[in-house]
């Protein structure tokens, strides 16, 4: 055989087994069976969740670690309920969710727990099957970053820069605060990447809707639910807007975050459907928000509809 031959022979092996290390890191970490396959070692042999991602996850630990640093990161979040309606299960393994919530020194009963840390880095680790696909489905899938021209993947569990609570927070938070204080604030958040600080939010087009609840005559929360349209969608893409939910407290006078995922458009023409709009509207707690105090009460208030607003 000559040196010719020899050397593209070597060159031929050489990429295959580049090439298929390469796809087999990016389906391992995209896959769901890398991530269940987390959880059943995890609580079959009794090792923290950060013990374990330590190990098998590097860069997601530091992650987790970095953004649990910040002390300030944890109160832009509401209240959540381990537990999906839809499904009839718990999301997240009460082990798993303990271990995430005292790496960010809270610590509750799993069931009632923190909305950011859950709805995060939580679910990439819940099992159930929703119809929508897996809870870390708006983490793994491209959908996010692809829309919002996101290179440094700052929307997932592998972003290049941050963490991804950080980054989250401080994007839909942007977005969806409606009062300039609790804007502002997010300014002191530490763990944000570049890309999700210096996005250029004026070119957005948002829409919310805005549930007021009204006790005696008063008003005392207002849920809101903040729709962005994808500004660039893949060709094989079925969602078409970014869902925000948030709920504002005239009790604690700010708003508190409480999930994001990405919708289709039948979801978004069902939430700003002109029927359901107007005064004495029935209200309901949506995408497991925990509102203290209204959880088993028949809410009514005022629904309404805003337009391209910022």
């Amino acid at each position: 055989m000559s040196i010719a031959k020899v050397a593209l022979f070597v060159f031929v092996v050489l990429s295959f087994f580049s090439c298929s290390s390469l796809k087999q890191k990016n389906y391992s970490e995209t896959s769901d069976k890398y991530w269940s396959d987390l959880v059943e070692e995890s609580v079959n042999t009794k090792t923290s969740i950060i013990s374990l991602l330590e190990k098998k996850n590097p860069h997601l630990f530091h992650e987790i670690v970095n953004d649990s640093k910040d002390k300030k990161l944890t109160a832009f979040w509401g209240k959540s309920i381990n537990f999906d309606s839809g499904a009839k299960k718990q999301i997240i393994d009460d082990q798993i969710m303990s271990d995430l919530q005292v790496q960010f020194k809270i610590k509750n009963d799993n069931k009632i727990v923190h909305a950011g840390i859950t709805h995060s880095y939580g679910y990439l680790f819940s099992v159930i099957s929703t119809p929508y696909g897996f809870k870390r489905k708006r983490w793994i899938d491209p959908t996010l970053n692809y829309a919002f021209s996101f290179s440094g993947s700052s929307l997932s569990p592998q972003t290049i820069e941050g963490g991804l609570l950080s980054n989250l927070t401080y994007f839909a938070g942007t977005i969806a605060f409606k009062d300039e204080s609790d804007r502002r604030a997010l300014k002191a958040l530490k763990n944000v990447s570049s890309e999700v600080l210096n996005f250029d939010y004026s070119k957005l087009h948002v829409e919310k809707l805005e549930e007021e609840i009204m006790v005696n005559g008063s008003l005392t929360n207002i849920l809101r639910t903040t729709l962005v349209k994808l500004p660039f969608k893949r060709e094989e893409e079925e969602n078409d807007y970014l869902l925000i939910y948030s709920i504002w407290s005239r009790r604690d006078h700010k708003e508190d975050l409480i999930t994001a995922f990405p919708i289709k458009k039948d979801a978004y023409k069902k939430i700003i459907e002109s029927d359901s709009l107007g005064p004495n509207r029935p209200i309901l707690v949506r995408y497991n928000a925990y509102l203290e105090g209204f959880m088993d009460k028949n809410l009514t208030g005022t629904k309404k509809y805003k337009e391209n607003v910022h």
